[in-house]
């Protein structure tokens, strides 16, 4: 074989990231083992397959055309290998999903008991993670689907967006404000406060409105998680902005959750690999989801 499986591989991951660097992390090798490889696959195949432009690997027509074929390969490749693991564990399906760590607490596990009921054989491999590592495991393969409620922006995944959620003020029984119906900018600027930074992405969203608005309320504690911030609140150390599914189903019942008159809000989406087919456990799987997302915010609705 002129073109090995290894190069393949290779190939695709630096078509995927761009850089030879990316995929070095996309694939666990040094980036000089990926140089030595791409270089020695250009030279036994008598093909330029990329050109080299300021530190970055600009794909030729070449590569485009060779790109749709390897693909192809890996992608079989990949179902091989799902079923020879299958035949071992003697499981029907599997499924590789993860998500933002706020989805984690709640709705995804609403979403895996509903799969698991109509998929009793089903072996689920769940995880949360960071936006900064969703490319790099939906890419790789490690995750099958990712549910996100920061943008991921990659050309090489297909974002479907699912709904909205909105912010909202976590805070302890004896807190002054607990009889309130809704908390408003104003009294947040007044009361200490807990919430990420804005290094973060949701700690950027919550500055930002509040900016618009004509506040500057910097935290008295900033908690990059929701559930930190949760568990700060439930101490009467200060109001908490949090997402809303984090605190969805009275999963921390000593606790009073309002809404904000002002609404900070984002989106929920769920990512997958443009260029892999999709399995009809994740097809179903992400339909679970959408019935989920779409029955919850009927719900908010109908209060």
């Amino acid at each position: 074989m002129k073109f090995k499986l290894r190069q393949m591989e290779v190939f695709r991951a630096v078509m995927l990231t761009g850089t030879v660097s990316g995929a070095a992390r996309m694939l666990f090798v040094s980036q000089p083992a990926v140089s030595r490889l791409l270089n020695h696959t250009e030279t036994s195949l008598g093909i330029t397959l990329f050109e080299r432009t300021g530190g970055k690997l600009l794909p030729t027509e070449a590569a485009a055309a060779l790109f749709e074929e390897v693909q192809e390969v890996y992608d079989a490749a990949l179902r091989v290998d799902r079923f020879v693991e299958n035949l071992a564990s003697q499981s029907a399906t599997e499924i590789a999903v993860s998500c933002s760590p706020c989805l984690g607490l709640d709705l995804l596990p609403e979403v895996i008991e509903i799969f698991s009921q109509q998929n009793p054989k089903a072996r689920i491999h769940f995880h949360t993670t960071l936006a900064i590592d969703t490319p790099g495991e939906l890419l790789s393969r490690k995750t099958d689907l990712a549910v996100v409620v920061v943008p991921v922006n990659n050309p090489n995944l297909i974002a479907e967006e699912l709904g909205t959620g909105k912010m909202v003020c976590v805070m302890a029984r004896n807190h002054p404000l607990a009889s309130r119906e809704t908390i408003t900018f104003e009294e947040l600027s007044t009361h200490k406060t807990i919430f990420a930074s804005s290094s973060i992405d949701f700690g950027s969203l919550i500055r930002s409105t509040l900016e618009a608005h004509g506040f500057d309320i910097t935290p008295t504690i900033h908690a990059p998680r929701a559930e930190l911030a949760i568990a700060l609140a439930r101490r009467s150390l200060g109001l908490a902005i949090v997402d809303e599914f984090s605190v969805a189903n009275n999963i921390w019942g000593d606790l009073v959750v309002k809404p904000l008159s002002q609404k900070i809000t984002y989106s929920v989406s769920v990512l997958t690999p443009r260029f892999a087919v999709r399995s009809r456990m994740v097809e179903q799987f992400i339909q679970i989801l959408r019935n989920c997302v779409r029955s919850r915010a009927a719900g908010d609705s109908a209060n």
